[in-house]
């Protein structure tokens, strides 16, 4: 028998509560009953096999799925309330980004902050990008130093690398100052100085206080930069410190465990109407 693993309490602050989250493509469960507390201003590692549910719990918390059932607080407040207020950014694994577009770099980037600048309101809201000045603009320099492009801000992103690409997408999450950054396997067919990059930026983040919440398959690299571990195969199978999430036990065990609830079955079936979500990005 599995024992349900218990939410960390003694992390101090908590950045995000799950409770009871149940979500499912096709009427199949692929998250069933996770609980988690996951710890403020820390880097924080999800670990799992294909088709565990990784990239799933970063569409739930980025608001591009909805999940079948369960609560969310994003630093106590609901997490949609959170995600219009743009404390939340979120860099997919597979951007739906046309690299063809006659877009340039900063254009890109700039695109992280249109949700500031709606809420601003006002005539600024119709302004073109390249009219877009102030904090915005200070915000997109800053960014693009972060992440080594700003001297390739005017280049046409269909002229990028796939390591450049990446860096350009992981700037467009920076630029929204988000308290909370998702980043599905951002790691993915970089080279090694985008990925020291990428690391490197990560931890500045997390030491001005963000919290980063990463999807990855790196267990070496989770063991040498993860504050915190949490482990999933449908279901949370363990969360903790690295060393204790990443030994080889826990790892054969996350390997191996593969089972939904028949609670969580009878909601997928009985919660859904219509066409479900495609099973991409799982």
């Amino acid at each position: 028998m599995i024992n349900r693993p218990v939410p960390a309490t003694d992390t101090g602050d908590v950045a995000v509560a799950i409770r009871d989250l149940t979500a499912a493509y096709d009427r199949e469960p692929v998250l069933a009953g996770v609980d988690l507390d996951l710890p403020a201003a820390r880097l924080i590692t999800v670990l799992g096999p294909n088709g565990a549910g990784k990239s799933t719990l970063l569409r739930i918390l980025a608001g591009t799925l909805a999940p079948l059932h369960g609560e969310i607080l994003v630093h106590g407040q609901p997490v949609e309330a959170e995600r219009r207020k743009s404390r939340i950014a979120y860099m997919p694994q597979q951007e739906q980004l046309d690299w063809d577009f006659p877009l340039a770099v900063r254009d890109v980037v700039l695109s992280g902050r249109y949700g500031h600048i709606r809420r601003q309101g006002g005539w600024r809201r119709f302004l073109p990008p390249s009219l877009i000045r102030g904090e915005h603009e200070a915000a997109v320099k800053k960014a693009l130093q972060d992440t080594d492009m700003l001297e390739r801000q005017h280049v046409p992103i269909d002229r990028l690398s796939g390591g450049q690409r990446k860096r350009v997408l992981l700037a467009r999450a920076l630029v929204q100052q988000a308290d909370l950054l998702l980043l599905d396997e951002p790691l993915a067919g970089v080279d090694s100085a985008s990925e020291e990059l990428i690391m490197r930026v990560l931890r500045r983040t997390r030491d001005q206080g963000h919290t980063v919440l990463m999807v990855t398959h790196d267990v070496m690299g989770a063991r040498k930069s993860a504050d915190h571990v949490v482990l999933i195969n449908r279901q949370v199978v363990g969360q903790g410190p690295p060393d204790a999430m990443l030994s080889d036990e826990m790892l054969a065990r996350v390997a191996t465990i593969n089972w939904i609830k028949p609670v969580a079955r009878e909601r997928s079936l009985s919660s859904v109407d219509g066409p479900a979500a495609s099973p991409r990005e799982r």
